[in-house]
C-alpha cells in the first residue's frame, strides 16, 4: 500500500480514522455526529447519559480497578462458592449425557470426556488483579486519558510476546454482564457482573437459578463442543479428535438446527440466519438440557408436584430461563443484528430451545404436535 497509494491519501485515511475513533471524546459536534450514524444503524433516539458513557470508558481502560469496589459490594464468598457448586453439577450432567449419546463412539466419547475434565472455570473475579501503576490519569483531558489507556493496553499486549501464556488472565472485566468460553485456553469465565439478578439471585430457590445462570453455565460449557469449539482439544490445540462417522453424525444433527432457525422471522421479512447462529443455538440447546438435568439431580428423579404460587418447580425453571432473556429492541437494531450477530433473537433463543426439550412440554402439558411439542425435535448434545 505504501508503494501504490499516494502519501496524501494515506494521511487523509489515517486522519479520518483518528477522528472517528476519538469522536466520542471530542466536542459536542463530534459526539452528536457520531451518534447520528449510530442512530441510523440501530434506531436509537437518544444518546446515553454522560455518566453511563463515562462508566463504560472507565471499565474499558481500568476495568479491574473499577471491579474491586463492585465485587466488594455485590459478590461475596458464599456467592462464589454457590456458583462453583452449580457449574460442577452441570459438568457432571455433561459427563452423564455423553454416556447416553447413541451417535458417539467410544473413542470420540473418551476424548470428549478428557476435554471436559480439563476445562478451567473462572468465577466472579481474578485471583490476581491487574496492576495499573504505569497508567497515568489526569484531570486535564478526557481524550488524552483515553489515549493513554489505549497505549497502556497495547503495551501490555505486546509485552506478552516471547512469554509463557498467562492462564490467570481475564479477557473481560469482572463487572461485565457476559460470560465466555475460550477454545484456545479451554476455559470458561463467569464474571461477577452476570452473577447478579436476573441471572443469579443468592436467595432464590434452585429451579430459578438453574434456569437462568445455570443455562448460561451449560451454554458456555457446550461451546467447547459446538461447531467451532469441537475443533480444539483439551489443551487448546486445533486438532481433529473426532472419528469420521461421529463427525458426520454431528454435522447431520447440526443441520437440523440450521433448518429450524432459518424458519424463524427476526423482523419484517428478515429471517434468522441458521448457519450464522448455529454455534450459539447449539450452546443454547445443550446448555438448557444440561442445566435442567443438573437441577433435577439436586433433588432426585421424581417430578415435583409442589408449587410456589401458581407454578411447579419445573415450570419455575423454564420461566426463569425465559425471563432472563427478556429484551426490548427497536426494529432497526433487530434488522442489523439479524445480519451480523451470531446469536438468534432472544425470543427465538428461548422458544427454539424449549421446543426441542421434551421436559418443557411435560412441565406445561403441551399437546403433542403443538408448536412447543413438535413431532420432530432437533438435538446435538
Amino acid at each position: 500500500m505504501l508503494t501504490t497509494t499516494r502519501i496524501g491519501d494515506l494521511r487523509a485515511y489515517l486522519r479520518w480514522h483518528l477522528l472517528n475513533a476519538s469522536a466520542r471524546a471530542l466536542g459536542a459536534r463530534f459526539v452528536d455526529e457520531d451518534f447520528r450514524f449510530t442512530s441510523a444503524l440501530t434506531g436509537a433516539e437518544r444518546l446515553l447519559p454522560r455518566w453511563k458513557r463515562c462508566v463504560g470508558a472507565t471499565d474499558q481502560a481500568l476495568g479491574e480497578a473499577l471491579a474491586k469496589p463492585f465485587v466488594r459490594r455485590t459478590f461475596g464468598v458464599a456467592d462464589r462458592a454457590r456458583a462453583r457448586t452449580m457449574i460442577e453439577a452441570i459438568e457432571r450432567s455433561f459427563d452423564a449425557n455423553l454416556a447416553g449419546l447413541s451417535w458417539m463412539d467410544a473413542a470420540t466419547r473418551g476424548h470428549a470426556l478428557e476435554k471436559a475434565a480439563q476445562i478451567a472455570n473462572k468465577i466472579g473475579f481474578p485471583d490476581r488483579w491487574r496492576d495499573y501503576g504505569a497508567l497515568e490519569i489526569e484531570r486535564t483531558s478526557y481524550l488524552a486519558n483515553l489515549m493513554r489507556g489505549a497505549t497502556f493496553e497495547s503495551r501490555r499486549q505486546l509485552d506478552k510476546i516471547g512469554r509463557p501464556v498467562d492462564r490467570t488472565e481475564w479477557r473481560i472485566t469482572p463487572p461485565t454482564v457476559n460470560a465466555y468460553y475460550d477454545p484456545s485456553l479451554n476455559e470458561i469465565v463467569f464474571p461477577a457482573g452476570i452473577l447478579q439478578p436476573p441471572f443469579f439471585v443468592a436467595a432464590a430457590p434452585d429451579p430459578v437459578n438453574y434456569g437462568a445462570i445455570g443455562m448460561v453455565m451449560g451454554h458456555e460449557l457446550t461451546h467447547g463442543f459446538d461447531d467451532q469449539g469441537r475443533k480444539f482439544d483439551g489443551h487448546g490445540n486445533l486438532r481433529d479428535w473426532w472419528t469420521p462417522p461421529v463427525a458426520g453424525a454431528f454435522t447431520d444433527r447440526a443441520a437440523c438446527l440450521v433448518r429450524q432457525f432459518d424458519a424463524y422471522v427476526a423482523v419484517g421479512d428478515q429471517h434468522v440466519n441458521g448457519k450464522l447462529t448455529l454455534g450459539e443455538n447449539i450452546a443454547d440447546q445443550g446448555g438448557l438440557k444440561l442445566a435442567y438435568a443438573a437441577y433435577r439431580g439436586t433433588r432426585g428423579s421424581a417430578i415435583s408436584t409442589a408449587q410456589t404460587g401458581a407454578f411447579t418447580a419445573e415450570q419455575q425453571f423454564f420461566i426463569s430461563f425465559a425471563q432472563s432473556w427478556c429484551t426490548k429492541r427497536r426494529p432497526d437494531l433487530e434488522r442489523l443484528l439479524a445480519n451480523i450477530d451470531p446469536h438468534s433473537p432472544p425470543r427465538d433463543r428461548v422458544n427454539g430451545a424449549v421446543a426441542n426439550l421434551e421436559a418443557f412440554a411435560l412441565a406445561f402439558s403441551c399437546p403433542a404436535g403443538s408448536p412447543m411439542a413438535p413431532p420432530t425435535r432437533c438435538a446435538v448434545w
